[in-house]
C-alpha cells in the first residue's frame, strides 16, 4: 500500500505521516513548510526530523505559509480569511506537480480540491481529512453563536464563501471523508452522505510528550486552563459566564487562556464585563512546551460549540488532567463520563459552572479523575491511531478492488439525468453539429466495417444521426432511460448503463469509441476511460471531447474573480451547471495516457473568439456581447486561428483522438 499525505500545516498531519512512515506505507509527504524556527509547531517528530529515507519522500512549498502569514498581518477587516484563501489555493495549485502515483491519496479540507483530481487521473483512491463537522453545519453553529451574543450573524467573508464552496465540492468528488468523531460523523450523515464514504478514525496523542504528574494536593487557588483559538466556535463566553458565577458565589480560581484571540471576539470581549474574568492570557504555546501548562493547572476546560475531535483533550488527559469538555468537542472519543472526564452540554455556562465547582470542592475526585484520564489515554496513543489507520486503509482499498467502495448515489444521478434529456421541462445543451464540427470530430476515424461504442449518447440528437449511416454498427450506452428510448428509435443499439460501473461487453468488442462532452459530468471519468480501453480492440480509436478549463477566459475569470466556467459555487443545486470535472489539455492527456492510450492528436472545436474575455468581467451584458460577436464576426475577426496555434489556452473545447496500443 502506497499512501501519498498533503497538508498545509501541521494539524494530525505529523502522526499520520509518522504511522504510515513506520509501517513502510508513506508514498510522498507534501507540506508547505517544516521550519520549526519560524513556526515553532511545524516540528517534526525526533523520529522524523534526521531521518534520511523520510526527508527523500517529503515535498515543502513553502511560498502558499509565509504568503498568507503576511497577508494575516494586513489592517483589512477580512485578512485572515483573505489569508487563509490565498495560502490554500495557491498551495493546492502548486502541490498537484508533486502528486505521485500511489494507491491512495489523503488530502485536508479545502486544501485539496487540483490534487484530488491530479490524484485520481492517477488512479488512486481519495481521501478528505475533515476535522471538523461538515463545513455547512459548522458555520451555522458559529453563527446562531454571534447572533446569540449580540455580533453580526455571518461570519463569512466572500473569502470564507469561497472555501465553504470548494470544500463542499471536494467532499462529492472524494472517494470518501474521514472524521474523527461521531460527533463529526452525524453531521455528513445528517446531510444525505453514504454511510460507507465517512470513515471514522480517532486522533492519537503523544505519550512520550504527554504525561502525568504527581499530584497530592491543590493549591489554594486553583487553575482552570482553557488551550485553543479563543473565539466564540470555542465556547468562551459560556467558561467566562460560568467563572463570573463561579466567582460570585465566592469560588477562588484563577482562568488561564492560551491560544490567538479572533478578531470578531476581541472586539466583542472589550465590550463586554466578562473581560475581567480572565486572569493571565497567553497568546502561543509551542506544543513541545504546552506540558508545563498542562501540569501547572488543576482542570482543563473546552466549551467548545463546535469540533470534530480537539487533540488537546488527549493531551490534558494523558498530562493527568481531569477534563471538562461539551458533548460538541467530540472528546466521548476520549472520556468516559464522570469516571475519566465530565461531559457538559453545549452552550450551558451553568453546567460548566457546576462541574468545575465539584471538582473544585473536592480535589480528591478531581485527582482520582486526573489519574483515570492518564491511564485510559494509553489505550489512544499514536500507535494505536496508525493501527486503525493501516487497517481502515487496507480494507477500503480491498473494497475498491472488489467494486464495492462508495459512490455517489445512482438513483439521484439517474433521475437527474433523466431530467437533464426531458426536452419539455429545464434546460437541456443542444449542440448544432455542422458538417465541418463532425470533420473536426470524426473525418477519417472509422471505416464502414467498424463497430463502433457512442459511450454517454444522451439522447442522440447531436452527431448519432449521422454517425450510424457510417459506420457497420452504432452502439450506445447511457444513465438515462428517455435518452436511450430515443437512441433506439434511430436504430442505434442503446442501452441503459451506469458509466461508473463495469462496462456491459466483452474485451475487445469494438473498433471505435466516441465520448462526446461527458467525462465532465462524471464523479469517475478515470474509471470509465478505463472501461473504454479495456472493450475497444488492440488498435482500436477513440474520440472524446472536453470543455477546456485552461482556455483563456477560465484563466481569466479565475484571476478576476475566482471563479470557474461552470460555477463551483452553486450548492443549493450541485448539478445545475452539470459539469463536476473541469480539465486542462494537459490533465485530460494525462488521463488518457494513465489510461493505457496513445495521443495521436489534439485539435480545437472551432469556436474559439479572442471576444470571450470580456466574460471574465461578468454580468449578463457581457455574456450576451460574447455571444453575439461569436455568433456574428467572421472567424478571422475573432482570432480564431489562436486555436490551432496554441490550444491549450486558445481552444474553448478540446478534441482529442487517442488509439489502443495493439
Amino acid at each position: 500500500m502506497r499512501v501519498t499525505v498533503s497538508a498545509a500545516g501541521r494539524f494530525h498531519a505529523f502522526g499520520l505521516v509518522q504511522q504510515l512512515f513506520r509501517r513502510g506505507h508513506l508514498e510522498r509527504f507534501i507540506t508547505t513548510t517544516l521550519n520549526d524556527r519560524l513556526l515553532p509547531n511545524r516540528r517534526l517528530p525526533d523520529e522524523l526530523r534526521g531521518n534520511a529515507n523520510f526527508l527523500k519522500c517529503t515535498v515543502e512549498i513553502p511560498l502558499p505559509e509565509y504568503l498568507g502569514f503576511a497577508l494575516r498581518k494586513l489592517p483589512l477587516r477580512d485578512a485572515q480569511s483573505l489569508a487563509y484563501f490565498t495560502k490554500d489555493n495557491l498551495y493546492d495549485r502548486r502541490a498537484t506537480r508533486h502528486i505521485p502515483n500511489s494507491d491512495l491519496f489523503v488530502g485536508w479540507a479545502s486544501q485539496s480540491l487540483f490534487q484530488l483530481r491530479e490524484a485520481k487521473a492517477r488512479g488512486a483512491r481519495t481521501i478528505i481529512e475533515r476535522g471538523s463537522t461538515h463545513i455547512t453545519e459548522q458555520y451555522r453553529l458559529i453563527e446562531e453563536e454571534r447572533k446569540r451574543f449580540g455580533v453580526s450573524a455571518s461570519t463569512r467573508s466572500r473569502w470564507d464563501r469561497l472555501l465553504e464552496e470548494k470544500q463542499l465540492k471536494e467532499y462529492h468528488e472524494a472517494d470518501y471523508i474521514m472524521v474523527p468523531s461521531e460527533f463529526a460523523r452525524s453531521s455528513f450523515m445528517a446531510r444525505g452522505f453514504s454511510p460507507e464514504k465517512i470513515l471514522k478514525v480517532r486522533y492519537g496523542v503523544d505519550l512520550e510528550r504527554f504525561h502525568p504528574i504527581l499530584r497530592e494536593s491543590w493549591p489554594a487557588i486553583p487553575t482552570v486552563l482553557f488551550v485553543g483559538a479563543i473565539g466564540f466556535q470555542k465556547g468562551l463566553p459560556y467558561l467566562l459566564e460560568a467563572v463570573r458565577s463561579l466567582r460570585a458565589q465566592g469560588v477562588k480560581l484563577r482562568l488561564k487562556l492560551i491560544g490567538r484571540m479572533e478578531r470578531d471576539f476581541e472586539a466583542w470581549l472589550k465590550q463586554s464585563p466578562l473581560r475581567t474574568e480572565i486572569d493571565e492570557h497567553i497568546p502561543f504555546v509551542a506544543n513541545h512546551e504546552l506540558l508545563q501548562h498542562l501540569h501547572a493547572a488543576q482542570i482543563f476546560c473546552l466549551p467548545s460549540i463546535q469540533e470534530g475531535l480537539a487533540l488537546v483533550i488527549a493531551e490534558a488527559m494523558a498530562s493527568g488532567l481531569p477534563v471538562i469538555a461539551t458533548e460538541n468537542t467530540g472528546g466521548r472519543e476520549f472520556i468516559e463520563d464522570a469516571k475519566s472526564g465530565l461531559i457538559v452540554p453545549p452552550n450551558d455556562s451553568d453546567a460548566i459552572a457546576a462541574s468545575i465547582r465539584s471538582l473544585l470542592e473536592d480535589p480528591a475526585r478531581a485527582i482520582d479523575i486526573g489519574q483515570r484520564a492518564a491511564e485510559s489515554s494509553k489505550s489512544f496513543g499514536w500507535d494505536a491511531y496508525g493501527d486503525e489507520i493501516e487497517r481502515t486503509y487496507l480494507e477500503l482499498l480491498a473494497a475498491g478492488e472488489r467494486g464495492q467502495d462508495a459512490r455517489a448515489a445512482r438513483d439521484e444521478v439517474a433521475s437527474f439525468y433523466n431530467e437533464y434529456w426531458n426536452r419539455e421541462s429545464g434546460w437541456t445543451p443542444t449542440h448544432s453539429f455542422s458538417s465541418e464540427m463532425l470533420d473536426l470530430h470524426f473525418k477519417d476515424a472509422f471505416k464502414p466495417t467498424d463497430r463502433v461504442l457512442d459511450v454517454g449518447c444522451g439522447d442522440a440528437s447531436n452527431y448519432q444521426a449521422w454517425l450510424v449511416k457510417q459506420v457497420a454498427q452504432l452502439s450506445a450506452i447511457d444513465i438515462s432511460e428517455r435518452g436511450i428510448a430515443n437512441a433506439r428509435k434511430m436504430g442505434i443499439n442503446a442501452q441503459v448503463h451506469d458509466l461508473s460501473k463495469r462496462f456491459p461487453y466483452g474485451d475487445g468488442s469494438f473498433d471505435g469509441a466516441v465520448c462526446i462532452e461527458v467525462l465532465e459530468h462524471l464523479y469517475d471519468p478515470k474509471f470509465t476511460v478505463s472501461e473504454i480501453h479495456r472493450v475497444l480492440a488492440p488498435g482500436g480509436i477513440l474520440v472524446a471531447s472536453v470543455p477546456n478549463n485552461g482556455y483563456f477566459r477560465e484563466r481569466l475569470k479565475a484571476l478576476t474573480r475566482a471563479e470557474l466556467s461552470t460555477s463551483i459555487s452553486d450548492f443549493s443545486n450541485e448539478w445545475k451547471g452539470a459539469h463536476i470535472r473541469f480539465y486542462s489539455l494537459k490533465s485530460f492527456q494525462r488521463m488518457l495516457e494513465v489510461s493505457g492510450f496513445e495521443i495521436e492528436s489534439v485539435c480545437s472545436n472551432g469556436d474559439a473568439s479572442i471576444f470571450d474575455g470580456l466574460d471574465a468581467f461578468g454580468g449578463y451584458g457581457m455574456q450576451h456581447a460574447t455571444t453575439f460577436l461569436r455568433r456574428e464576426l467572421p472567424r478571422i475577426a475573432r482570432l480564431a486561428f489562436l486555436e490551432d496555434l496554441w490550444p491549450s489556452l486558445f481552444a474553448p473545447h478540446i478534441i482529442v483522438r487517442a488509439r489502443k496500443s495493439r
